[in-house]
């Protein structure tokens, strides 16, 4: 019997997460790692890693619109209005919590799949909070929120001319810091799941009577669908995030297997788990203000030219310095 059309979108999804979860566990790809390694490494090895991911993501998703392969005008990471407010406090309040908490949302499935217990938790209000923003009881403050800093557009993207800069940026770093080929090929790699994401949603998922949300990676929204879709299994339907969640577990853990990295980590210390859990908190919130999480807006948003992911992205990477340093100066 065929599959539906949202089943094969998120059995495809699932190909996809775990495609990003191997690689992400195996060389370490996390923006908030990428931060930390541009304050204290000369070649920042994460750091050149995510840059090219950004590069080879763009490079693709827009090869795909110049050939006509792929229409974004229906994407979810490009809303007809700018956010601008949604993006500078949400960016800002997502990099202070990833932080915090030791990495994005996607990080934390990375981590969980190794044992880590301080990740599940701060997963589990990650997602929560997401939903909670998205569609319960934060809902409002959102609304408003946006009703009050928000732009029509003239257009959904940016100029071409941006991505050609951001491009020619993300390039030269590269070639100026020089990082370890592992990072670069897991970067390279896990570039090539964006295009790929958006092939799954609006070529496999076009249905003409139930077609998929176009969208790629991004696990703010996905993160929250996850987690009520283990609480409401059979009146819900699965989704290319609750797919592309599921992946990103399952791809950490075989390269935990391999690799036999299997180690339970837990809060040392009940302030701790406070810290943790806030940062998730912050995280949810400000992945839904934002559009996205540091995957959602660093990858997919730049690589799909929406201005919200110029603001954001920027946002997240100040705020994340400027906490790292906090917290180093609070440090014996």
């Amino acid at each position: 019997m065929a599959l539906e059309n949202n089943a094969q979108v998120a059995l495809a999804a699932f190909a996809v997460g775990i495609g990003f979860g191997a690689l992400a566990r195996w060389s370490g790809f996390c923006l908030r790692g990428a931060v930390e390694d541009v304050l204290t490494k000369a070649d920042a090895p994460r750091a050149g890693g995510f840059v090219l991911a950004i590069a080879v993501a763009l490079i693709g998703v827009q090869a795909l619109v110049l050939t006509g392969r792929l229409d974004l005008s229906k994407a979810v990471i490009l809303p007809n209005a700018l956010f601008w407010g949604g993006a500078l406090l949400g960016g800002a309040l997502f990099g202070i919590g990833m932080v915090l908490t030791g990495g994005c949302g996607t990080r934390m499935l990375v981590l969980a799949a190794g044992g880590n217990l301080r990740s599940v938790v701060v997963f589990f209000v990650f997602g929560f909070v997401a939903y909670a923003t998205i569609r319960g009881i934060l809902a409002p403050t959102r609304a408003a929120l946006m009703a009050a800093s928000s732009v029509t557009l003239a257009s959904q993207t940016l100029p071409l001319a941006a991505g050609g800069a951001a491009l020619v940026a993300a390039l030269a770093f590269v070639a100026w810091k020089r990082p370890p080929a592992r990072h670069l090929v897991a970067g390279a790699l896990i570039g090539l799941l964006v295009p790929a994401g958006y092939l799954v949603t609006a070529v496999l998922g076009g249905d003409e009577f139930e077609p998929a949300t176009v969208e790629s990676l991004n696990v703010t929204r996905g993160g929250g669908d996850a987690l009520i879709y283990l609480l409401t299994w059979t009146g819900s339907k699965i989704n290319f995030g609750i797919g592309f969640v599921a992946g990103v577990f399952v791809g950490a853990l075989l390269v935990v297997a391999l690799q036999r990295d299997f180690r339970l980590v837990g809060f040392e210390r009940p302030a701790d788990m406070a810290r943790y859990a806030a940062g998730a908190a912050l995280m949810g919130v400000g992945g839904v203000l934002a559009l996205g999480c540091t995957v959602g807006n660093g990858l997919t948003g730049i690589a799909s030219l929406a201005p919200t992911s110029f603001i954001a992205l920027p946002a997240m990477v100040l705020a994340a310095a400027a906490t790292l340093k906090w917290r180093w100066r609070r440090q014996p």
